[in-house]
């Protein structure tokens, strides 16, 4: 019998879901199609490795995809947190090579890129701190792994926020840079001062 994969969704991603169909913003498009690219690469990760996926869950920044983890290697979990930034790379690269000029094309592209390098900063509820996470894991202790993981996510996430606030005071600009670095550092530090 075939495991099937529940999907939960949250009150305010369907409330954005709904405002971005309702501006028609190309911008609003463009990243949805790129985010959602993004969760079919790590789905199709997830296939090829026959890793069996839990659940999905679609939040406000994203989804969160989560495997049985006693069934998944530390290899297989590197390949699946990859498998979503790369997606948006190869989507990326495509756009280069295909040299669309549209104004939708050259805003996924784009949109494409930006997903990529987030999701690749090591931060432990990114794919990249996964990735970190893991590396370390499979070779050291996995109290070794969280620590260094969590002093990059809390240094990374100091550092835009920190960003953020400059560009705001500066140039009366990147509100969104500041929301999405108080949500990062409110959902991993916060969460954790709650499960000790």
């Amino acid at each position: 019998m075939k495991n099937k994969m529940k999907l939960g969704v949250s009150f305010f991603s369907l409330l954005i879901l709904l405002s971005l169909i309702l501006t028609r913003s190309y911008l609003s498009l463009a990243a949805l199609v790129a985010a959602a690219l993004h969760e079919c690469g790590h789905i199709l990760a997830a296939k090829l490795c026959r890793i069996p996926l839990v659940q999905m869950k679609l939040g406000i920044f994203g989804a969160t995809l989560k495997t049985n983890r006693s069934l998944c290697s530390y290899g297989k979990e590197i390949i699946l947190a990859a498998a979503g930034p790369l997606t948006n790379l190869l989507c990326f690269a495509l756009c280069l090579v295909a040299d669309a000029k549209s104004e939708a094309a050259e805003l996924f592209t784009v949109s494409s890129l930006v997903l990529a390098i987030l999701n690749l900063l090591p931060i432990s509820e990114l794919d990249g701190g996964r990735i970190v996470y893991c590396s370390l894991a499979s070779s050291f202790s996995v109290e070794c792994a969280k620590r260094v993981v969590d002093a990059l996510s809390f240094a990374i996430i100091f550092s835009l926020w920190t960003l953020s606030v400059y560009l705001i005071l500066r140039l009366g600009a990147s509100l969104s840079l500041f929301v999405f670095s108080c949500f990062l550092f409110g959902k991993i530090f916060i969460k954790n001062t709650y499960e000790i």
